[in-house]
């Protein structure tokens, strides 16, 4: 009661000194309102009362969360005009403004970017809470002789009201738009570059996540930005204590980031610098939270914030000094110009809190910043674009790398398929070689002894060269065979159906087209013509047979599929005692059918005369992967030949 009624009193006698002095004046200019009554109370008493220059200076007793300031100017030159307006330029915290009672409506020449356009109803305003740092312009009602200006919070700057000036709104909006572009200077703007940059920073992260400078510098960008759009406007979204202890957090936050992602830069953290670091943020942290809870301290919790962010810079400018051989001299010298810049705005805007300079000086801190984030961000974008260019390179170089080693790979495997060709081909000549010895040479020696001794009659000895003959045409035709299955069985038909026609046997010939796919490995097909030129033999020789057939095709078995010859004639049949007779012939058929993986089935026909030979062969043992020798190949290994003597 005492405070308003000496408030009251002191009002009076401000409006009637200031009525005093404009006695007759008109509200047709602008003019700078000089003094005000400023009213500090303490825990709801009057502690001074007192009429004020402006810029006024706080007292002590003042800059305390205990503490409130409220101002009354005079605005009675303008109360007969429909169209006047108050202009503040600057206030020391966020501030209620009002008229006898009734919040005045806030006129602004330049839109701001804001919060609450982005954030929707769960981010709305202070109602008639507005932001100190941001030229104001406010339309005066009519009749109004006095306006209250009072603070929310804790001051951040030791001045109350800076500016103000009373005159008609047409003169005093184009200096409100003046000083709006002079303290914001599209600050909106470079906040909404400062967040894309941090987009793009996080975007490049989640693609390159070992690279964690991106990460902090996308951190430090998403901070400043959201300060800058928090700040440059008039409104206030939080409750003004919060919205002043923002301030020097997010400095605090931004500082701590940027610093780790340049440390990042030049090589990382060490673990003793990570655990300062840390401890540092902890620290501050945990004073503004003790502050707010105590209702006390927050002065000296934003100066500890402010003086760790401070030396955060400081530090910084050093570890690039020393450590700048390991950036480029472009990029070393960039940050450290940009760092140093930074250190320069802050230690103004410091001067400008701690009343070194005067309070009407504009706020670089933020503009220093924001450059030195632009530089960062194109740094490291530059070195990301570095990187990637190089990875290119490699890449390019890996490819043509990988081309010549292909060619040179290439190459060595022509010449192993060229070396394996050749083995493979000395290999083939090795068993025909072979072959003939072993069975032409033997079969010749033994028919030569016979003669000698006078042993053979001219059938006998005529027979013996038939089968030599015989024996030689299959060594020839087995450097062939390994190729098409029908065109080797052609091949064996035509040299034994004459024969065959001699003996008064009549040849049926089945071939089903099955065979198309099959292809003879060498020694394969050399042993199934062996087989079907001794079974055709012993038709001639034993059977009595006046017709044979032959049926070839593939068919399907347990253990896959198989090629299946079957020859059938119709002569006096098999009989045991006939196959201890000739069961030299018949083991041999056997024993070549075991070398081959075949099977051979010999027997007498159920219910008829006659004897079926069965020859079945696994289709895996049919491949053939080796090179062939060809007839030029075979001749020269007939040159070879030993003396069979």
């Amino acid at each position: 009661m005492i405070a308003a009624l000496a408030w009251g009193i002191a009002a009076a006698v401000s409006h009637g000194a200031a009525t005093a002095a404009d006695a007759g004046s008109a509200c047709t200019s602008a003019s700078s309102i000089t003094f005000a009554q400023r009213l500090i109370q303490r825990q709801g008493a009057a502690v001074e009362t007192t009429q004020t220059a402006l810029p006024d200076r706080l007292p002590l007793r003042a800059r305390s969360e205990n503490a409130s300031v409220r101002y009354a100017l005079d605005v009675s030159g303008c109360r007969h005009s429909s169209a006047a307006a108050l202009w503040l330029f600057r206030v020391g915290a966020p501030y209620r403004i009002t008229a006898d009672g009734e919040p005045l409506v806030l006129l602004s020449a330049r839109p701001l970017l804001r919060l609450d356009l982005l954030a929707g109803d769960w981010l709305p305003p202070q109602r008639g809470v507005y932001n100190g740092r941001i030229p104001a312009l406010f339309a005066l009602p009519a009749g109004a002789r006095s306006v209250t200006v009072e603070l929310q919070t804790l001051p951040y700057l030791p001045a109350g009201l800076v500016e103000a000036r009373l005159g008609p709104v047409n003169l005093l909006m184009p200096l409100q738009a003046g000083a709006v572009e002079d303290v914001v200077a599209h600050a909106d703007v470079a906040s909404v570059v400062v967040l894309v940059l941090g987009v793009l920073a996080l975007m490049l992260w989640l693609r390159r996540r070992a690279d964690s400078a991106l990460l902090w510098l996308a951190i430090a960008c998403g901070l400043w930005g959201l300060r800058g759009l928090a700040y440059f406007n008039h409104a206030v979204y939080v409750s003004p204590t919060a919205f002043e202890q923002f301030n020097p957090l997010n400095v605090l936050l931004a500082s701590a980031a940027l610093m780790t992602s340049t440390a990042h830069v030049l090589g990382g953290l060490s673990r003793r610098e990570g655990t300062v670091l840390s401890l540092a943020v902890a620290a501050c942290l945990a004073l503004l939270i003790a502050a707010a809870i105590a209702g006390t301290g927050a002065g000296a919790a934003r100066a500890a914030c402010l003086a760790a962010s401070l030396t955060m810079t400081a530090w910084l400018v050093v570890q690039l000094w020393r450590r700048r051989e390991a950036l480029s001299r472009w990029h070393a010298g960039t940050l450290i110009a940009a760092f140093v810049g930074l250190l320069g705005c802050a230690v103004h805007d410091l001067m400008v809190v701690g009343g070194a300079l005067a309070p009407s000086e504009p706020s670089w801190v933020f503009w220093g910043f924001v450059v030195l984030l632009v530089g960062f961000a194109v740094v490291s974008g530059q070195y990301v674009v570095t990187t990637l260019n190089r990875a290119e390179r490699s890449n390019e170089e890996l490819e043509r790398h990988v081309e010549r080693k292909t060619r040179e790979l290439e190459h060595s495997y022509a010449l192993l398929r060229e070396s394996e060709r050749e083995t493979a081909r000395a290999q083939e000549r090795g068993r025909l070689l072979r072959d003939m010895h072993d069975g032409l040479g033997a079969h010749l020696m033994s028919t030569l002894r016979g003669v000698e001794r006078g042993a053979l009659g001219p059938a006998d000895l005529a027979r013996s060269l038939q089968d030599g003959l015989d024996e030689l045409r299959l060594l020839m035709d087995s450097t062939d065979m390994g190729q098409y299955l029908p065109s080797a069985l052609a091949a064996w038909r035509n040299r034994w159906d004459a024969r065959l026609a001699a003996a008064g046997v009549t040849l049926d010939w089945t071939i089903h087209e099955s065979l198309d796919q099959i292809e003879l490995n060498n020694d394969v097909a050399l042993q199934v013509m062996r087989i079907l030129q001794e079974a055709a033999t012993n038709i001639i020789k034993h059977a009595q047979a006046t017709r044979m057939s032959l049926h070839a095709s593939v068919a399907a078995s347990e253990s896959g599929s198989q090629l299946r010859i079957e020859i059938v004639d119709d002569g006096v049949g098999f009989r045991p005692g006939q196959a201890r007779a000739g069961g030299r012939g018949l083991k041999n058929m056997h024993y070549r059918a075991g070398q081959i993986g075949a099977t051979l089935d010999i027997g007498a026909l159920d219910g008829r005369e006659g004897t079926r030979v069965l020859l079945c062969v696994p289709a895996a043992t049919t491949q053939d992967t080796r090179p062939r020798l060809d007839a030029s190949m075979a001749a020269s290994a007939l040159d070879e030949i030993p003396n069979l003597r």
